[in-house]
């Protein structure tokens, strides 16, 4: 029952946040980032996430054969003559907006926090820019995934994979901080620049597991920073920190 209570007071706040900013139809077309999870009864439903919209629950047909856990990016629309659809969510009744999907799905690649050193590199490579990521401070939404955008460049035949290793912190801090390493895999073909844009889901599940206490009434924050390589830049950028919220 909590966590269904933490999941409907996740989606009413965004919901709430938006309606403050005046009337808007009830229709929409959409792309977005998209979590995938499974009701009680095992009906497939997505978590829409995005900066531009609001956070919508949404199932189609198509999502059946989908793999809940994952993410996705879709591009969907809903009218009201489309109409809701039931989700039982630990009991709960929750309406999911039946959406008609467009253009294939895009998978979007998961990676899962190193909790150890980022082993030393001679010659680390260099991101274009990493955007602020999206993720939702109670674990119910997202499944303490976030999701991170990122841009780089590379000769044409190459592209990069992206890991996160968390330093070794003082005991008991709660500031945190992440190394995020970027390197570049496959063949060069020529010398010629081009600008790449990726993305990923980074689960974040085991920082929460460790800093967490047991108690149901009291919570802490924890302070976040990412630090990794810019381009024409001598030294590491730390971001700014991203607050998650633990129970004590």
């Amino acid at each position: 029952m909590k966590k269904s209570i933490l999941f409907l007071t996740v989606i009413g706040a965004v919901l709430f946040m938006t309606s403050c900013l005046g009337e808007v139809s009830n229709n929409y077309a959409d792309t977005s980032f998209v979590y995938l999870d499974n009701d009680d009864v095992g009906t497939v439903y997505g978590k829409t996430i995005s900066l531009y919209s609001p956070a919508r629950i949404i199932t189609s047909n198509n999502m059946t054969l989908m793999t809940p856990g994952t993410f996705k990016i879709m591009s969907y629309s809903w009218d009201e003559q489309n109409g809701t659809k039931q989700l039982n969510v630990d009991g709960q009744a929750i309406p999911a907006d039946v959406v008609q999907l467009s253009g294939d799905a895009l998978d979007v690649r998961q990676t899962t926090l190193r909790m150890s050193q980022l082993p030393e590199i001679e010659d680390p490579k260099e991101f274009l820019e990493i955007a602020p990521p999206l993720f939702a401070d109670s674990r119910e939404f997202m499944g303490d995934n976030w999701i991170f955008q990122y841009s780089y460049e590379v000769p044409k035949g190459q592209s990069a994979y992206v890991e996160f290793y968390k330093r070794d912190d003082v005991a008991d801090s709660d500031d945190i901080k992440i190394d995020a390493n970027i390197t570049f895999t496959g063949t060069p073909d020529g010398t010629a620049l081009e600008k790449k844009t990726d993305y990923l889901a980074l689960n974040m599940s085991q920082l929460r597991t460790m800093y967490e206490g047991t108690s149901t009434t009291e919570t802490k924050k924890l302070s976040i920073k990412f630090v990794y390589h810019l381009k024409d830049r001598d030294e590491p950028i730390e971001s700014q920190p991203y607050m998650l919220s633990v129970k004590k």
